[in-house]
């Protein structure tokens, strides 16, 4: 009996020995822009398989959209994915998201771009992975400048936004081009505008305050909204239209298209005409805004040992440069090798847009670095449409703005 034991001990052991230690699916969720990158999200995971057999994916795709209200599911039944893609880090999930400083080592955050990294800490602790980073720009129709017989300003020096507005208007008129300008309807988007004329909402530093100039504020805010009906298609900016920016442009009726660098993988395989990215314009300074996404892990996972490893493969340098040369984004690793995109208008559009973003003011990354900025989103576009819509002025929209940003550093002490 006591032999038969030993024997079943050794086989036992034996069989530990041969097999992997342990074997995990990941429940992972994850937004996409279309099927392509779907397919693309796809392949990286089963290469990763492919190194790591033990460990596989339970893939599960959701709108971006949708994701505030999945993590809010989430945090109410307290049934958690293992890892997460996301852009922000949610203040009701905060709770459930690991400490990749614990995780990993407190040094390993400092291999990426410091602007997008900051984003990822949290009283202390590192509760996200950057994943890559965008950047928002304009991007140019120049087939439809070269028709109507006008030359685009050189990278280095771009139009001031009191430029920029009559000369797309003339190259509209003259091309037959249908609107002047398209721009994403998104909080994001808009207050790239703000930016350009030194106007930030919150401290560069800590202690976080609230630091805007609501005269300022508003007077850019009129500013916009002139912009809106003077070169945009009408309603884009009040919710009175259905027009979709992005297939405006990609449709070749529109002449210029503010939005990020995430569309350039779309515009390098599907644009039907020459198209490049940038000099976008200014007012008193030139500004880009810090994007992105991350990747998240949850301490509430039975695989976090797994999870964590997966999101240190997936943010090192090797796989973010083959990562973003599929996707036609820009690593947030800085240890990245430098990416060819194989095709010549996407790299050079993607450094472009980076070298716009490294060119932006310390605020371009800090305001939204600082979590209570996930409190101000909302508000800022709901303000900033009604403004448009003329439900209230622009006074009362930017009063509404500081008042979330009031409130939301407020709640935080």
């Amino acid at each position: 009996m006591k032999l038969l034991k030993w024997i079943s001990g050794v086989a036992l052991a034996t069989t530990m020995l041969t097999q992997p230690l342990s074997a995990a699916e990941l429940k992972l969720l994850w937004y996409v822009e279309d099927d392509a990158q779907e397919a693309i999200i796809r392949s990286v995971l089963d290469k990763y398989t492919a190194e790591h057999p033990e460990t596989t994916f339970d893939l599960q795709i959701t709108p971006y959209s949708g994701m505030i209200q999945k993590f809010q599911q989430f945090a109410a039944s307290g049934i958690m994915p293992d890892v997460s893609l996301t852009s922000s880090m949610e203040p009701v999930i905060r709770p459930f998201l690991a400490d990749l400083n614990t995780e990993i080592g407190p040094e390993w955050i400092n291999d990426f771009v410091k602007g997008w990294a900051d984003g990822a800490r949290y009283e202390g602790k590192v509760i996200a992975a950057p994943l890559n980073v965008t950047s928002t720009g304009i991007f140019y129709n120049v087939d439809a400048f070269k028709k109507a017989g006008i030359e685009l300003p050189a990278q280095d020096k771009s139009w001031t936004w009191e430029e920029f507005v009559p000369k797309l208007k003339e190259v509209a008129e003259k091309s037959g081009t249908r609107y002047p300008l398209v721009w994403d309807v998104s909080a994001s988007r808009w207050i790239v505008h703000q930016f350009q004329y030194g106007n930030h909402i919150f401290s560069e530093q800590a202690p976080i305050k609230v630091v805007m100039d609501e005269a300022k504020w508003q007077k850019s805010l009129d500013d916009f909204i002139a912009i809106t009906k003077d070169a945009m298609p009408p309603g884009l900016w009040s919710g009175a239209s259905s027009d979709n920016p992005k297939e405006l442009f990609m449709g070749g009726q529109a002449v210029a298209y503010m939005s990020g660098s995430w569309q350039i993988p779309t515009l390098a395989n599907n644009g039907a005409f020459a198209w490049q990215a940038g000099p976008t314009p200014y007012g008193t300074t030139r500004s880009s805004i810090y994007g992105g996404d991350y990747l998240v892990a949850f301490n509430t996972s039975p695989n976090l040992k797994e999870s964590v490893e997966f999101i240190k493969w997936m943010t090192s340098p090797k796989v973010q440069a083959e990562y973003a040369k599929l996707l036609g984004v820009i690593p947030a690793n800085m240890k990245a090798e430098t990416v060819d995109y194989g095709n010549a208008m996407a790299s050079d559009a993607v450094k472009i847009m980076q070298a716009e973003l490294d060119g932006s003011p310390v605020y371009a990354a800090t305001d939204q670095a600082w979590p209570e900025m996930q409190a101000v989103w909302g508000p800022i576009k709901t303000a900033v449409t009604q403004a448009v819509a003329g439900q209230i002025t622009s006074a009362e929209a930017v009063a509404e703005i500081k008042k979330a940003a009031d409130a939301a550093v407020e709640a935080a002490q």
